[in-house]
């Protein structure tokens, strides 16, 4: 919460206004836990006057809870660099172990949204990794004997 302004007196801004009115049509169609949900964010932003922000840090705080479930089904654990600036990483890395389960590594104060998207992406890519090792494998049980890069060009080939 310290990312949020606080606002000496509530402030009635026409955007304020605005998101406090979209809040309340949204309430219509919610459950009584999205319901909730909406109200605390409503008084976020009476409080403070700023519904850009609050809706900023409630889209992190939301993409920070999705980005932690989704790494916890894939087995990932999550650990943001402590690197110094230009040793940064540029993107999201994860570091696999023979069982399965993986590290990635964050980038500091990076968009919980771009993590989930570059996990997802590292995780496809994976996926593509691991499902051509089974399909060259099956080659090599089955009989047909070629170098891997060989192999590579002509299912990659094939595919297209």
């Amino acid at each position: 919460m310290a990312e949020l302004p606080t606002a000496e007196t509530s402030a009635t801004t026409p955007e304020a206004a605005r998101a406090l009115a979209g809040i309340e049509a949204a309430k219509l169609l919610a459950d009584q836990d999205v319901t909730e949900c909406l109200d605390a964010i409503g008084d976020l932003i009476r409080i403070t006057g700023a519904p850009d922000v609050v809706f900023t840090w409630v889209r992190r705080l939301f993409g920070r809870e999705n980005l932690r479930q989704y790494a916890a089904q894939q087995n990932i654990k999550l650990h943001e660099s402590r690197a110094s600036d230009e040793e940064q990483l540029p993107r999201a890395v994860i570091i696999w172990t023979a069982d399965g389960e993986g590290l990635a590594i964050l980038p500091p104060k990076q968009d919980p949204a771009v993590s989930l998207l570059q996990l997802r992406e590292e995780i496809a890519r994976r996926q593509e990794d691991t499902q051509r090792a089974l399909d060259f494998q099956a080659s090599v049980d089955s009989g047909y004997v070629e170098g891997v890069e060989t192999w590579h060009a002509r299912t990659s080939r094939a595919a297209k």
